[in-house]
């Protein structure tokens, strides 16, 4: 093969990655505790924090999932999921701290949460999300998940 022909095939091995890379970008968002935020597809994610043991364990927690004014609610997500959370707390005083939690099994994808830290309240999380890959969309919509 001669320069040329070389050249082109890595550019083109360069467009495909890239190409291949696009839907995977994380998009990042900062949400208020209590509140929500649509991203699109009609996926919204919901942050709130949880100060005692109730149906929830105590900590602060973010969910995605989908929302249709017209056909309801479904726990679980369609376009996008959760990669992490960053979570901002601030004591009397003012100092902020920062906690930090990422999405390890599938279930951490639709829901992440971190414990409550004693004398800080939380009052913001910067929140990481990339659309769905194939196969996890196949078992999130899968029924029996």
């Amino acid at each position: 093969m001669n320069k040329r022909t070389i050249l082109i095939l890595l550019v083109l091995a360069i467009a495909v990655l890239g190409f291949t890379m696009g839907p995977a970008c994380a998009a990042t968002t900062t949400i208020k505790m209590g509140k929500h935020k649509d991203i699109g597809s009609k996926d919204r994610i919901l942050t709130f924090y949880q100060p005692k043991d109730a149906q929830n364990a105590k900590g602060v927690y973010a969910a995605i999932f989908y929302h249709d004014k017209k056909k309801g609610d479904d726990f679980r997500p369609h376009t996008y999921v959760l990669r992490k959370m960053t979570v901002y707390y601030k004591n009397k005083k003012g100092k902020v701290i920062t906690r930090t939690v990422k999405a390890t099994n599938i279930s951490g994808l639709m829901l992440l949460s971190t414990k409550k830290i004693s004398g800080y309240t939380p009052y913001k999380s910067k929140i990481t999300y990339t659309k769905m890959t194939k196969k996890e969309k196949r078992v999130i919509m899968n029924p029996l998940f």
